[in-house]
């Protein structure tokens, strides 16, 4: 059990879950009037109040469980969703509706896609990789509209290699890949919050003179220092470029006295102890060139409670000690768990206390530890990681049937695991595989969610509990910032700003904002209006309240629908700008370079494979494209067709694609914008807002009244890119230079030049890049004779713009046109039966994918599949969940 001893004599008033009310009902029915029964009422209601908000508010995780380590172009990411409840493990029973994106590496926003999450938490789909610019590290994330409301740490991502295609169909071998980091593309979309880097700029640790080559973070343990105590500090140090730094530092006073001495580790990770006074402390540390550097520490507290925690030793302690001002009050101090106090006391403060926790009583993955006065505010607060325990129970076992591979041959596997369980599995060419696996369901849920970023080889915190994994596992914990559950709001003493809903069925809703100050945005009647292709349509009336805002309930809907607001007063059509709050997608968040770099896979999960033992006869593997097959007699019938057709060239959009670096949608940047109930902006007047890349250099400035075409006019009229001169070219034809428009031969042309983002569907910028000076034109991009095809790159960075060429609706009075997007359709994974058709070449590199393999009431499963042609070795993942949450994965 707890326990608590104290090197003073202090009262002690016990407060575990099952006596918090009663010890309530005997503080309210007590006569007593003395301060600490107030402050222990005090504590108390805090208690409960944290309590409450989980049972209230419970906050909601997804994992996403992926076909494959890594994609090339033109492949597709096969995935599997377990959303889970943090209040009690069980499959969430909140939101119906997940949103699945594909970010690229300047953190573009390029694929958002909706799926049904079933009763039993689950949901699975595809992404299709096309339509990219460029190969990269490319991000997924997922989440529901009600995980937003805890920020962008909060919701699943993962950051994938996606490979241009291979030049020889099957040949993976030579991978080509554009490793720069978002800060080396333009634009960068990316918070840099979180770079350690970007935080020393913005402190001004940087100058254009000195540039210093390492960055540190310090994490005082329980939040701060106080004066005239002994304090613990981890720290965190790393290069410009973002990765760990292993050096040695001195701790200082201002007398230049050395206080302690720190290491890091291959981490960047460090830690020291220190007794800190009034005065400032500083951190000297030699750079990698031999240059020292200099680092402030953060300033000592006067009055406070520094906490000390140690998970690493089998009996876990807590010391505390308090400053004299804090003496003598009663505080609290509770554990939590997924968001759950699961233990809780009280204590008198004192110069010096010990707490004694028992460690099999604490709750497995990461636990948090806040002391707080009975004010409610937080004395000391830190996370701690308590190792789970090993069961052979929540694993995946498989059984091969199949004694050796052969090319396109059946792989038969007997699966064991929990009754009832369904999982999803991956069976990976391993000749093929790109990068690494890191982390499973059990690693995300109980560790990786609750932690800020990226978790570099997160499995090792899962290998052993010894001191050494604890150690590590503890650093990890000290250099966190953030926190998933705020102490401060779950307790009521921070208001929680509005909410986005749970999505348990399609919603739409916003708010009108006045188009003419005549029309009030109160009673307006409004009529919704959907339809889709099938010739399916729905209809629904409401009316707003006094503050515009307005709401309509929708059934479960599949594909795109268009969609039509029409407002009213008193029967007449009236205009407003109606916002639909829909734009949920969570900043792009900081990608290190760590997280975005190649690791070669182990063979941890090689499972099915060719033995080394003498191969029997007739069983050697010799793959398809090494055999010779005879085809029968083909008849051609149709020769290329290299299309001249000017309307052709006119329409097509791959003119553009095979330069552009960067896309933008129109219609759905439009629809943002009017979403928010904006004033709709010239496409000059976005370009410069969305992209930093845009600038003028005779006027350094952007206008500060949007929509104001004269102002505007003046500024794009020297607008550049990146200081290069900008060509302008509409539907491939006509182009606009310094103001100019002319066609791309040179001839001068009074053509119609578009300004307006609703006469324009799609935006690409071709940035100029001399290195591509030499190379070909996309030979045959507009069906052109390649020969035809001359190079026309030019110093210009060329602007591409493509229009709609159609009458605009959205001057009807009364009347905004959109779309609501409704779930994505599933796809089917697909292979060829080998059982009825002779084997062919096929190179699958995901062999087969399975996301709802169903366990019967013993746990047994049945797997089978046909092998590619070429595959040796496969690798095995496997991963789920039982209906009451209980994880199962495969070792």
């Amino acid at each position: 059990m707890f326990f608590a001893s104290y090197y003073v004599v202090v009262r002690m008033m016990a407060m575990c879950l099952l006596c918090v009310c009663p010890m309530m009902g005997m503080a309210q029915g007590s006569g007593e009037t003395s301060g600490v029964d107030a402050q222990t009422k005090d504590i108390i209601s805090y208690v409960q109040h944290v309590m409450g908000f989980n049972r209230t508010i419970p906050q909601e995780k997804v994992y996403m469980h992926f076909d494959n380590t890594g994609y090339f172009e033109g492949e597709t990411i096969w995935f599997k969703a377990y959303v889970t409840r943090t209040d009690n493990g069980h499959p969430t029973d909140l939101s119906k509706v997940l949103y699945v994106e594909l970010l690229n590496p300047s953190g573009d926003v390029i694929k958002t896609q909706k799926y049904y999450i079933n009763e039993q938490g689950q949901a699975h789909g595809d992404m299709k990789v096309d339509s990219l610019f460029g190969s990269g590290f490319y991000e997924v994330r997922a989440y529901t509209r009600y995980m937003t409301n805890w920020g962008v740490n909060a919701v699943f991502s993962r950051v994938f290699p996606v490979f241009d295609k291979p030049v020889e169909e099957g040949n993976y071998t030579d991978l080509s890949l554009d490793t720069r980091l978002y800060k080396e593309r333009n634009p960068n979309n990316r918070d840099q919050q979180d770079s350690l880097y970007m935080k020393a700029v913005k402190e001004g640790l940087y100058s254009d003179n000195t540039m210093k080559t390492v960055s540190v973070q310090f994490y005082p343990e329980g939040g701060d220092m106080v004066q005239g105590k002994k304090c613990h500090v981890a720290m965190l140090a790393v290069t410009d470029d973002g990765r760990p730094y292993h050096g040695q530092g001195f701790v200082v006073n201002k007398q230049g006295d050395v206080l302690a001495s720190v290491e890091t580790d291959t981490l960047g990770r460090g830690d020291f102890t220190v007794i800190p006074d009034a005065s400032e402390l500083t951190m000297k540390m030699m750079n990698a060139q031999g240059r020292e550097q200099i680092y402030t520490l953060p300033a000592a507290r006067r009055e406070g409670c520094a906490l000390t925690l140690d998970v690493v030793n089998d009996d876990v302690l807590a010391t505390l000690q308090s400053s004299s001002g804090v003496c003598g009050e009663l505080i609290g101090y509770v554990l939590m768990n997924n968001g759950n106090i699961y233990h809780c006391d009280t204590l008198v403060a004192a110069p010096l206390m010990e707490l004694e926790l028992n460690r099999e009583q604490m709750k497995e993955g990461v636990n948090q530890m806040t002391v707080f006065n009975s004010d409610g505010q937080v004395l000391a607060d830190r996370l701690f990681f308590i190792f789970p325990k090993l069961s052979e129970e929540d694993s995946i076992t498989f059984k091969a049937e199949t004694a050796w591979l052969k090319p396109c041959g059946k792989v038969t596997l007997d699966v064991q695991t929990l009754p009832n369980a369904t999982f999803s599995f991956s069976a990976m060419d391993a000749g093929t595989m790109p990068n690494e696996k890191q982390g499973n369901l059990k690693t995300w849920m109980l560790l990786s969610s609750e932690v800020r970023g990226y978790i570099d080889h997160v499995d090792y915190y899962f290998e052993s509990d010894d001191k050494e994994h604890r150690k590590a596992a503890d650093m990890l914990m000290l250099t966190q910032g953030w926190r998933r559950y705020n102490w401060n709001e779950m307790a009521g003493l921070t208001p929680r700003e509005k909410m986005q809903p749970v999505e348990d069925k399609f919603y739409v809703f916003g708010k009108l904002n006045e188009y003419r100050k005549r029309n009030p945005v109160n009673g307006v009647d409004m009529q919704l209006i959907l339809y889709n292709q099938q010739g399916q349509s729905l209809t629904g009336n409401t009316k707003t309240d006094k503050d515009g805002n307005y709401v309509f309930g929708l059934p479960f809907l599949d594909g795109e629908w268009k969609m039509f607001f029409y407002t009213t007063i008193k029967d007449k059509k009236k205009t407003f700008r109606v916002g639909v709050d829909r734009q949920i997608s969570p900043t792009p968040r900081y990608i290190s370079p760590v997280e975005a770099s190649l690791q070669m896979p182990t063979g941890a999960n090689m499972f099915v494979h060719k033995e080394d033992e003498p191969v029997p006869d007739g069983e050697e593997f010799i793959p398809i494209t090494q055999k010779n097959f005879v085809l029968e007699n083909v008849t051609v019938k149709a020769k290329r067709r290299y299309f001249t057709n000017d309307d052709f060239k006119f329409k097509n959009e791959n003119y553009a694609r095979r330069w552009a670096s960067v896309y933008y949608d129109i219609d759905r940047e439009l629809d943002n914008i009017r979403d928010r109930g904006e004033v709709e902006p010239t496409i000059f007047e976005f370009l410069a807002k969305k992209n930093m890349m845009f600038n003028n250099p005779e006027c350094i400035d952007l206008p500060l009244v949007s929509g104001d075409t004269a102002t505007w006019s003046e500024w794009y009229g020297h607008m550049a890119y990146g200081n290069q001169p900008i060509q302008w070219i509409v539907d491939n034809g006509e182009t606009m230079n310094a103001g100019a428009i002319t066609s791309e031969s040179g001839a001068a042309g009074d053509s119609f030049f578009p300004q307006w983002m609703d006469e324009i569907k799609s935006v690409y910028i071709a940035p100029y890049d001399p290195d591509q000076d030499s190379r070909d034109v996309a030979k045959g991009a507009l069906g052109e004779d390649p020969s035809s095809v001359a190079d026309d790159r030019s110093n210009y960075v060329k602007i591409y713009l493509y229009l709609h060429h159609r009458f605009t609706t959205e001057s009807n009075k009364g009347l905004r046109r959109t779309y609501f997007q409704g779930f994505n359709e599933i796809s089917t994974f697909e292979m060829e039966d080998y059982s009825v058709i002779p084997p062919m070449a096929d190179f699958r590199r995901t062999i087969f994918w399975a996301p709802d393999v169903k366990a019967d009431e013993q746990g047994k499963a049945k797997i089978e599949f046909f092998n590619n042609s070429t595959c040796e070795e496969m690798y095995i993942s496997a991963e789920g969940m039982t209906p009451t949450g209980q994880m199962v994965v495969k070792d």
